[in-house]
């Protein structure tokens, strides 16, 4: 026989205990505010968050999220007991019905059913708090739909769910400085900014039109087979000219900063990369 030392994290196994416990208080708080549909589908727990798959039939609104947090948190502060009790299968099926095996089947004759007091029932085999007061607070910061029927909620907890609320408090702070504003007056603020740019979109894009249409009226006036147009134009804007002038001058080249558009018959050199495209040749220079 050989000795084994084994040396326990007690660290890591303290945070592994808020988050197992947090995840049965965060699969009961789903469950009241979405209905009895909602089943455990699986979970993964990290020291740093936790996640609960979930099964429902949409996405989560921010008031639905909130909701949980709210009931989850309620769940946390008012440090309701975490009770173990250990029960033969049938008993326990006999006592609590199939909602135990909200976490998995579990293969074992005797179960250990983790009661959160008067919220979750579940046959757990995992590591949980003795009180749900030493979660702290647990903050979802994502719900994501992973597949039809099922919602991915990712979560923290204590130092972890604080140091997000910073992080975000922070970024609201900085967003506030930069346009001079409260956070109450923020959203609008944004919006006035982001239907203006909506609007100087709209206006670039017509002069841009305007300027295509010019380009290709002039080229098409003059009949010469190579026009180099100055600025850093995109390829879109130049194709569109080529194509239209290509039909009124079958043997042509267009030049720019960053691209040449030219027939088959056409050679260019010194190019970096040629795209051909049928019966004409594209030139990233």
């Amino acid at each position: 026989m050989k000795e084994v030392e084994i040396n326990v994290d007690l660290n890591h196994r303290e945070k592994l205990r808020r988050l197992h416990t947090a995840t049965h208080i965060v699969n009961y708080s789903a469950r009241k505010v979405l209905g009895n549909h909602v089943w455990q589908n699986g979970s993964n727990l990290k020291a740093e968050f936790g996640t609960l798959d979930i099964t429902h039939y949409d996405n989560l609104s921010e008031k639905e999220i909130y909701e949980i947090e709210k009931i989850a948190n309620e769940t946390i502060f008012e440090n309701k007991k975490v009770q173990v009790e250990e029960l033969d299968r049938g008993d326990a099926e006999k006592k609590y019905g199939f909602v135990l095996y909200q976490g998995g089947a579990i293969p074992m004759k005797k179960l250990r059913i983790i009661h959160v007091f008067d919220s979750d029932i579940e046959a757990c085999g995992g590591i949980h708090m003795q009180y749900t007061g030493g979660i702290g607070i647990v903050k979802i910061i994502d719900a994501t739909k992973i597949q039809d029927g099922v919602i991915r909620l990712k979560y923290v907890v204590r130092d972890y769910a604080l140091d997000f609320i910073s992080d975000r408090q922070a970024i609201l702070n900085e967003a506030c400085s930069v346009f001079t504003v409260s956070p109450t007056q923020l959203p609008k603020t944004c919006e006035k900014f982001f239907n203006e740019w909506k609007e100087q979109k709209k206006d670039i894009e017509k002069l841009k039109n305007q300027l295509k249409t010019s380009y290709i009226e002039q080229i098409i006036s003059s009949r010469k087979k190579s026009f180099l147009i100055s600025g850093d134009w995109d390829m879109g804007f130049l194709l569109d000219i080529f194509n239209s002038v290509v039909n009124e001058i079958p043997s042509f080249k267009l030049e720019s900063e960053k691209f040449i558009f030219a027939t088959n018959d056409l050679k260019v050199e010194k190019f970096k990369k040629q795209i051909p495209k049928g019966k004409f040749n594209i030139y990233v220079m």
